[in-house]
């Protein structure tokens, strides 16, 4: 229960936030990966990546992705994504489960959290030596994807710095209320999104939400960023419907943060409105 907005807001966070710093335990995962399956494939580097190591998880709703570069003439050459998926699979062995929804990954699954998503990835490098970018596969499509994790994460710890604090706030906020959603976008988009957002008050976390929604909105059928299109998964017509959902809720947000814009105090009616848009984690009024 909340009187104001902002701690409405904050205990919001509370409820959906991950704490803590989780990288120690990503390492260790990765190296039981490596030791799991190094004797079937050869890997020539390792790393976690993913929102767990970027500080943008979900409680209860966050899994660690593992990239794993493998050597690419004798496991990625003029092979399918499904077909070297599925070889990681097999050299997981025991406990491996299904090839995620989005056909880019393995989960791999252990008696205690996290459980771990096991992404195959093709390593590539500039003329002077220099890594320039990777590929991932694509199953759903049959592509291998590009892909720049350890920008992106730079990227997003820069942006936390100079946005404040409010930065990985309203990205959490934002993917929890995607995650409810019946076509939901993935997170590396979702936060594309927030690195595009520019103008924002970030000390007004309704309002950022808000913004959000609205270059959101616009970014759905195509979004360039990094050399590549990220919007490039969505179909025609999941884009439309994303767009149809973004929308009502832009203006649902829009509408609550006005009653307690400029002078106003209708803290219930707000409060109201922004559970109505983030569902039950976030407090009633009182």
């Amino acid at each position: 229960m909340a009187w104001t907005v902002p701690y409405a807001f904050d205990q919001f966070f509370t409820a959906i936030n991950l704490p803590g710093d989780h990288r120690a335990l990503a390492n260790t995962r990765k190296d039981w990966i490596v030791r799991r399956i190094g004797s079937s494939l050869e890997i020539l580097d390792s790393f976690p990546m993913g929102s767990i190591p970027r500080f943008t998880a979900l409680k209860d709703h966050a899994d660690l992705d593992i990239i794993l570069v493998l050597h690419f003439t004798k496991h990625i050459k003029d092979k399918k994504p499904s077909t070297v998926l599925s070889n990681v699979k097999s050299a997981l062995g025991s406990g491996a489960g299904s090839i995620r929804r989005n056909g880019q990954a393995v989960t791999m699954k252990f008696a205690s959290w996290p459980d771990v998503d096991v992404v195959p990835a093709a390593r590539y490098r500039n003329d002077d030596g220099a890594i320039s970018h990777y590929e991932i596969p694509d199953m759903n499509r049959e592509e291998w994807i590009k892909t720049k994790p350890n920008l992106h994460a730079r990227q997003m710890r820069e942006a936390a710095s100079d946005r404040g604090v409010n930065f990985r706030r309203v990205v959490k906020m934002i993917k929890e209320w995607n995650r409810r959603q019946d076509i939901s976008i993935q997170s590396y988009h979702l936060e594309v999104i927030a690195l595009r957002m520019s103008g924002v008050d970030w000390d007004d976390i309704g309002w950022a939400v808000y913004q959000w929604f609205v270059k959101a909105e616009n970014s759905l059928y195509w979004l360039w960023h990094e050399e590549k299109d990220v919007a490039e998964y969505l179909s025609p017509e999941k884009a439309g419907k994303a767009k149809n959902q973004i929308g009502e809720a832009k203006n649902q947000a829009l509408t609550a943060w006005s009653y307690t814009f400029n002078g106003k105090d209708n803290n219930r009616e707000a409060i109201r409105i922004w559970r109505s848009i983030f569902g039950n984690k976030f407090p009633a009024y009182g």
